[in-house]
């Protein structure tokens, strides 16, 4: 009914018409006009239904042809004709047939050119042909409405407020690792109910609600791309910036590898912000859904080599607009693909940087080449882990604290059995708690390990007896056996009294801000506290443990009968040994290069009070000609700079860090950066160095929250989307949605448009 009443609105006589006995042929000014039917490409219509600009023809202008006028236009054959567009001095227009590219009669008459046959009856004819049918169809196919004269006379646009409201509630989720695709309708239900009808606002008509997941993930995208362009221009703006990478495998058994920069900004702050996530295996430069040939498959695609990763990294420095010449430094968990010297990616990438600032007509010209640099907290737990591994004494402590986790994590029987001695021995031992796992992975996890076995030891050992006698079971007696020795317990107190030393060196390497200045800093107050712990006596902790468990019943099995005699043996055969060879390993594995040994002596205060002027000026040279800086000019510097520091005071600078920061600060605040210029470019590359990967590990962390088994078939464009608001995303309140709404509404031609303020 309702489509046979609106046939008739547009096919029937109106009232208000008047009756014409003119001719009802039309003329064309365009004879030769195309013919072609498009039903499925719509052209913009303009929303207002008063006038259309951009159907100006120049053909139909009246200097070039007459209008064949018998009648005048009257405004009144419009209001029942709402498709219908006279512009003066040109003709008439249907805007329906424009939209849907209808050209009735094989004409573009009514399409691209006006008609310029003013009269009634043409009008009547042009409702009855075939092909103006077919567009009001269509039309009412699109808008899905009863009234298409209300859907062409209505506003097109939805308040920016409203859609607004609509990115922040969809930031909520993406920030609190929710969900997104399938709550944020939910999340607008709520605010319905609360009494803010978010949905009703931003809807239009019945197929323009911005609900589906198409509609969401465009709200995502522009939300990501906010502030992935903002991050991107402090870059650019940086004279100085490094790159760190380190790659893992997700959920869905994808090898995932994750890019961080370190930058200075333009206050002389160093900042570190996560830049992109990709998948380290997918073929570069094959397009979105095309199945490759398995035959044209080579190494790059299936192995995470060198040549993959450099791809990677390079593909995106360059398709980011990122410059090759600020380029200062490349941090890599130190593996073997990322660091070799003959072909390790970053070799690769600094050959890419070198090639792309070559210039055939200028071979003068100063090449910058990227520092690639070993974490600083990889190095440590390799330096750790290596030196217990020439100990067998640690090596079976180890492998007992590994079983003694499994035993409980894997039962809950007896994990309940230790919880239950626990609360029965709670007043004298007051001990809490269970076995945690000594992984090797986790940098800090064998040093919680230990600190917690020794203070439930003694309960422990009471459960593992208890399962013994009542279940008789084989593996409990022989752990009870292993930790009742001294040699299990004198080790236990020694990695007690290590590892939470270098654990604590290992936090600070792992701060996003820390540089190599406050690293060689640390390591040297690390290998003082580690000289005093060799010299350590452990007899009285031994013996404080000791009489803890026989004080329970629990009976220790000494060596020689003597705990004097056992510590002293303990301590000349695996002490003093194991911590020799922990300091040994940081000398070896924190070495400083030629670069390093050069900034370490440039940014010491005490090298410009009482250095020589000859030995600065050769370190200074050195990282001249590494990272494209005029020579002369910085020596000369560091000369003038020297007498300033001496004239200045001893109070001049209170700690390196001091100094440091003082060179790096803006010109505004600090007159080092216009005074030495060159000086305080070669004292921002050094901050920007990465001493670690640890913001790549941390991403890693949030990875596993946003990709989970639920969402295991999540892209990895949306992937990286959802892990930049996590991770760089500012709080709900400080978020410039204003600029993602825009940025959304411009990404196409949009039916409804949006009333930017």
């Amino acid at each position: 009914m309702a489509q046979s009443r609106i046939t008739r609105f547009f096919g029937k006589r109106s009232a208000n018409d008047d009756i014409s006995n003119s001719d009802c042929s039309e003329d064309d000014p365009s004879e030769n006009a195309s013919c072609s039917h498009d039903r499925n490409r719509p052209t913009e219509l303009d929303g207002s239904g008063d006038q259309l600009p951009s159907l100006t023809h120049p053909g139909a202008s009246s200097s070039s042809k007459k209008l064949k006028i018998a009648q005048g236009f009257s405004h009144t054959w419009k209001e029942s004709r709402p498709w219908l567009i006279y512009v003066e001095k040109e003709g008439m227009y249907c805007t329906l047939c424009r939209k849907y590219n209808k050209k009735p009669f094989g004409r573009t008459s009514w399409n691209t050119t006006p008609s310029v046959r003013i009269r009634l009856q043409t009008v009547k004819n042009h409702e009855e042909t075939a092909e103006h049918k077919d567009s009001v169809k269509l039309e009412l196919e699109l808008v899905h409405t009863k009234n298409v004269s209300e859907v062409l006379t209505a506003p097109q646009d939805i308040s920016t407020d409203a859609m607004v409201e609509a990115f922040r509630c969809l930031y909520f989720l993406c920030k609190n690792d929710i969900a997104h695709t399938t709550n944020f309708p939910k999340l607008l239900e709520l605010e319905k109910v609360l009494g803010n009808d978010i949905l009703s606002k931003i809807k239009k008509g019945n197929n323009a609600k911005y609900t589906s997941e198409t509609a969401i993930q465009e709200f995502l995208q522009c939300l990501s791309e906010v502030i992935e362009t903002d991050i991107l221009t402090e870059i650019r703006k940086s004279d100085s910036y490094a790159l760190m990478f380190d790659e893992t495998t997700d959920v869905s058994v994808i090898e995932q590898m994750v890019i961080h920069c370190r930058f200075i900004d333009p206050s002389g702050n160093l900042c570190v912000r996560y830049l992109k996530i990709l998948d380290a295996l997918a073929k570069t430069g094959v397009p979105h859904g095309h199945e490759a040939d398995m035959n044209e498959l080579d190494d790059t695609v299936i192995t995470l080599n060198a040549d993959t990763i450099c791809t990677k990294v390079v593909n995106f420095i360059e398709s980011s607009n990122l410059s090759y010449e600020t380029l200062r430094g490349v941090g890599t968990d130190g593996a073997a693909v990322m660091t070799g010297k003959k072909n390790g990616a970053v070799k690769k990438i600094v050959e890419r940087q070198q090639e792309k600032q070559t210039d055939k007509h200028n071979p003068n010209k100063l090449i910058n080449k990227a520092l690639g640099q070993h974490c600083a907290a990889h190095k440590l737990n390799l330096a750790a882990k290596q030196a217990g591994s020439e100990f067998s004494v640690i090596q079976r402590f180890k492998r007992v604290l590994a079983q003694l986790h499994n035993f409980y994590s894997r039962s809950a029987v007896r994990s309940s059995g230790l919880k239950s001695v626990q609360e029965i021995l709670k007043r004298t031992l007051q001990e809490t708690g269970k076995v945690n796992n000594p992984s090797e992975t986790r940098w800090l996890a064998l040093g919680e390990c230990t600190l917690k076995l020794r203070d439930i030891l003694t309960s422990v050992v009471i459960s593992l007896e208890r399962e013994t006698v009542e279940r008789a079971d084989p593996t409990a007696a022989g752990l009870v056996n292993l930790m009742t020795r001294f040699e299990f317990i004198a080790t236990l107190e020694l990695l007690c009294q290590v590892l939470p030393t270098v654990n604590r060196l290992s936090a600070q390497f792992q701060k996003s801000q820390i540089d190599f200045c406050a690293v060689k800093i640390a390591l040297t107050a690390t290998t003082a506290i580690l000289n005093q712990k060799a010299a350590m006596d452990l007899t009285q902790d031994i013996s404080v443990i000791g009489q803890k468990m026989e004080s329970n019943g629990i009976k220790l099995k000494y060596n020689s009968g003597n705990l004097i005699d056992d510590v002293n043996h303990f301590k000349e055969k695996t002490q003093v040994p194991f911590i020799e060879k922990v300091i040994e390993n940081l000398h070896v594995r924190f070495q400083d290069t030629d670069i390093m040994t050069a900034f370490s002596a440039i940014f010491s205060r005490e090298n410009y009070r009482n250095g020589e002027p000859e030995q600065l000026c050769q370190h200074v040279e050195t990282l001249c000609e590494h990272f494209a800086i005029p020579k002369a000019k910085a020596t000369n510097e560091v000369k003038d700079f020297m007498f300033y520091v001496t004239a200045a005071g001893e109070d001049q600078f209170v700690t390196q860090d001091d100094f440091l920061q003082n060179l790096t600060m803006s010109p505004d605040t600090s007159i080092y950066s216009t005074s030495f210029p060159l000086l305080a470019k070669l004292a921002r590359i050094y901050r920007v160095l990465p001493p670690h990967t640890a913001d790549c590990e941390r991403d890693f962390s949030k990875l596993k929250l946003i990709k989970t088994d639920i969402r295991n078939r999540m892209g990895e464009s949306t992937l990286d989307h959802l892990l930049r608001i996590r991770t760089e995303g500012p709080p709900i309140g400080e978020y410039p949605f204003e600029n993602a709404v825009k940025l959304w509404s411009q990404k196409k031609v949009r039916r409804y448009k949006i009333r930017l303020k």
